[in-house]
């Protein structure tokens, strides 16, 4: 009899045949299992189910990375992020092959129940049938409530993904759950290994579930105090602050909120250069989108004679994240002359659904980490933006990140010197600025370091440690 297949799609991050995944500044999470070497690429991945027991060994002792991930342990797996809920009908046997004493009974019947699977059109579940792909894109799409798929998904074998299964794979393609293979297939048939299955458990966990990762940073370095006099600082009948002690620029940060800009105008105020939002990543989608004005914000800036630099609203829960960002981010800037820093800008989200509700400052300086390496590979000079507060309460974690310049943003009454204890680079001192050629408030700049300088090793205004 032919089996028909209906699941729900639950998880992430799935590749090819082995699963890639790029590579994190943390260390991996050791785990007891005796066949998962500290250095493997799953290593993390294995630790972390290990740690919130979403997955057992396959043996004492063993996990079996290359063993096949089967229905019954994504089932449990999925059980288990949803809290181990009571199922209703706990007296059936929820399939003909799932009897009261099978070691995933509760989690079939909870999967069933609550519309995850409805197994084969035999009565059967096949607990432990390997899963495929394209049933794990399906599992997460029900789990999420089947909602509406984004663009298609350009696989070069869409064609061979059953019917039942091709809104899911859109969805998974959409939301960036699942990827293909780096020559462009999906593989629907393909099955999964345990540590393909692990990094795909762990990533669902951390978007949807609000799991975090214990990322082990790198040694930390004593954090610089600034040197800047604040008596040197001055605010001209404009509002626009000077600086008398040292080399200053003056600038602007912009993005689609300001809508149409100036560029003409700004400049003839003695603007020197702009900071343009590129993207941002949904605070509760995580669907990366392209700022509406950034390729006219770039143009018009340049166009005038003002220096640009880019930042990106990120809202990354891991450095794998962050480095998609920086991978987009990259690719929307290729074709502009970017002279200041490429800045990773996270802020948490207080709004009811954000995805980075209680994310700790270990996740966000792991983030922050990887995105900055990215940047400063393809040749950009990368920055890291915060508040005091973000700093002070540990969100941004500078000791960890000295090696790239920091964009403080304080607003102080009338503009006073900011009491930010540590060194910067650039000071966003307002949010209420006014400046001819850009409608409502923007926020104002400035810069007090030469960036030509900071490339080539001088870090003119690094002071020392406190």
């Amino acid at each position: 009899m032919t089996k028909k297949r209906t699941f729900k799609m639950c998880w992430a991050g799935l590749t090819a045949l082995a699963l890639t995944l790029s590579a994190a500044p943390v260390r991996a999470a050791k785990t007891t299992y005796q066949d998962v070497d500290e250095g493997a690429w799953y290593a993390a991945s294995v630790a972390f189910c290990q740690q919130h027991e979403l997955m057992e060994g396959a043996s004492s002792g063993s996990f079996e990375p290359d063993g096949l991930l089967t229905r019954g342990t994504l089932a449990e797996a999925l059980y288990r992020l949803a809290g181990s809920p009571a199922p209703e009908g706990e007296e059936e046997a929820p399939f003909t092959d799932v009897g009261a004493e099978h070691p995933n009974v509760a989690a079939i019947r909870w999967a069933k129940a609550s519309g995850v699977v409805s197994g084969y059109e035999d009565g059967s579940f096949g607990p432990e049938d390997p899963i495929t792909r394209e049933q794990i894109a399906a599992l997460l799409w029900n789990d999420r409530g089947r909602e509406e798929p984004g663009a298609a998904a350009p696989y070069t074998d869409r064609a061979e993904v059953s019917d039942w299964a091709a809104g899911a794979v859109e969805w998974a393609y959409g939301v960036r759950l699942m990827q293909g293979t780096p020559e462009g297939a999906f593989l629907p048939q393909s099955n999964t290994s345990r540590a393909q299955g692990a990094a795909v458990i762990m990533n669902y966990a951390q978007m949807y579930y609000g799991l975090r990762p214990g990322y082990q940073l790198p040694a930390p370095s004593p954090v610089a105090a600034n040197g800047y006099r604040g008596e040197a600082y001055a605010l001209d009948d404009r509002g626009y602050l000077s600086y008398s002690a040292g080399p200053f620029t003056r600038g602007v940060d912009v993005s689609a909120h300001q809508k149409e800009v100036d560029w003409r105008r700004v400049a003839a105020t003695g603007m020197d250069f702009a900071m343009v939002r590129a993207g941002y990543r949904g605070y509760t989608s995580g669907g990366i989108v392209k700022d509406a004005w950034f390729d006219a914000n770039m143009r018009g800036a340049l166009a005038n004679g003002l220096q640009v630099g880019v930042y990106f609203f990120s809202q990354a829960l891991t450095p794998r994240e962050a480095e998609e960002e920086a991978r987009q981010l990259l690719e929307w800037i290729r074709d502009y002359p970017v002279t200041y820093p490429v800045v990773f800008d996270w802020e948490e989200q207080d709004k009811e659904g954000s995805r980075t509700q209680g994310t700790d400052g270990n996740t966000v300086t792991a983030c922050a980490l990887a995105f900055c390496k990215v940047i400063e590979d393809a040749g950009y000079l990368p920055m890291t933006y915060g508040s005091p507060r973000k700093v002070y309460s540990g969100g941004i974690q500078l000791e960890y990140l000295q090696d790239y310049p920091f964009w403080l943003a304080h607003y102080t009454k009338d503009t006073a010197p900011t009491s930010f204890r540590y060194n910067y680079q650039m000071w966003q001192y307002s949010s209420t600025g006014q400046v001819d050629g850009i409608e409502g408030n923007v926020d104002l700049n400035i810069c007090l370091t030469s960036w030509t300088d900071w490339k080539n090793g001088g870090h003119a205004w690094w002071i020392g440690p406190v």
